[in-house]
């Protein structure tokens, strides 16, 4: 990259960076009204949402547009492997149509309401969603997802179902199990500095991942240790294949939490529900991202840091401002969107 290109990126990510909303903000926005929510956020940010009362999910659809328009501002720059690798990245908003397409057919969800559930991703969007939507059947619709930029996550899908049958869950798990294993091989074509940095931010994030989806598949949905080791992606910073193996075989989430690393093991001492654990452990993928974001000099992983942080405050926001309108208790609110903290 020049050194033009470098200057302008590096002055684009700071002040995308200086726009994200801040824990404290975030809470700051809990106690009040929707109208006050949207004023403040465009404060902070730039952006002015429109809810609209009678869809909720118009001000979700913003709120992933202005983040993507964010993205692809960020990534313009970037050429080679570097652009394929975060292109890559972003296809992680669009698997949350894939995921709506398989579960709305595999249920018989009529097409409009299956519409209403599907994200614009607009310059990122690689399905032909009109087609997919007019498939007869579900396996009509894995046929032609696996002639799309997807094949390869939708093929181990469909080995899943050939396998396990209708089980929408373990379909789910499988996509994003092979989602994370090709983001990590997008690594292997950067250079070796990008990509140990750029690891140190994608192992916390894969740490977490598989430490919730072993906790859930083990305890909310009663596998075996075997299988929800199988189900687990790439390993991450602090917990490795050994580990892994390891705790599948623990029988209470207390035992569990007991066996982790010593990091990992403080920073949970004494949680026993998923969902609490759930947030500390997000919240600390946040702050290694924060960190990498701050760090000078490697574009690369400045801007992966910072997408992983605006994709956490879409999230958020979404809850917030869906909490709203639906007219949920403010402590409610308070425990969807900050957690038990």
């Amino acid at each position: 990259m020049s050194h033009f290109r470098s200057a302008y990126l590096s002055t684009r990510l700071s002040l995308l960076a200086s726009r994200l909303i801040s824990f404290e903000q975030l809470s700051s926005l809990i106690e009040l009204e929707l109208d006050q929510i949207i004023n403040r956020v465009y404060e902070w940010t730039g952006h002015r949402y429109q809810p609209d009362v009678h869809d909720s999910r118009r001000i979700e659809n913003q709120l992933a547009h202005t983040a993507l328009d964010d993205f692809q501002i960020l990534i313009r720059p970037f050429s080679g492997p570097e652009r394929r690798f975060f292109y890559f990245a972003i296809r992680w908003f669009e698997l949350v149509n894939v995921k709506v397409l398989i579960r709305g057919k595999f249920t018989s969800t009529p097409k409009s309401i299956i519409q209403q559930q599907l994200v614009d991703l607009g310059v990122f969007a690689d399905l032909p969603l009109e087609k997919l939507l007019e498939t007869e059947d579900p396996y009509e619709m894995l046929r032609l997802l696996e002639s799309t930029a997807y094949a390869g996550i939708v093929r181990q899908a469909r080995n899943v179902f050939d396998e396990q049958g209708n089980d929408l869950f373990l379909l789910d798990a499988t996509i994003d199990k092979s989602f994370f294993i090709d983001l990590k091989k997008r690594l292997e074509g950067l250079d070796a500095q990008d990509v140990e940095l750029v690891e140190q931010v994608m192992g916390s994030l894969l740490d977490r991942f598989n430490l919730l989806w072993l906790l859930r598949y083990r305890f909310s949905y009663g596998l075996s240790p075997a299988k929800s080791y199988f189900l687990l992606t790439s390993t991450g910073a602090r917990l490795h294949a050994a580990d892994l193996m390891r705790l599948a075989k623990m029988e209470t989430i207390e035992q569990l939490v007991e066996a982790l690393p010593a990091k990992l093991q403080q920073q949970l001492q004494g949680l026993t529900v998923i969902s609490d654990i759930e947030q500390v452990i997000e919240y600390s993928t946040l702050e290694v991202a924060a960190k990498g974001l701050s760090r000078s000099g490697n574009l690369v992983s400045r801007a992966f840091s910072y997408i992983l942080l605006r994709e956490a405050e879409m999230r958020f926001l979404q809850a917030l401002i869906k909490g709203k309108q639906l007219g949920f208790d403010q402590e409610l609110i308070r425990l969807a969107v900050m957690g038990a903290r």
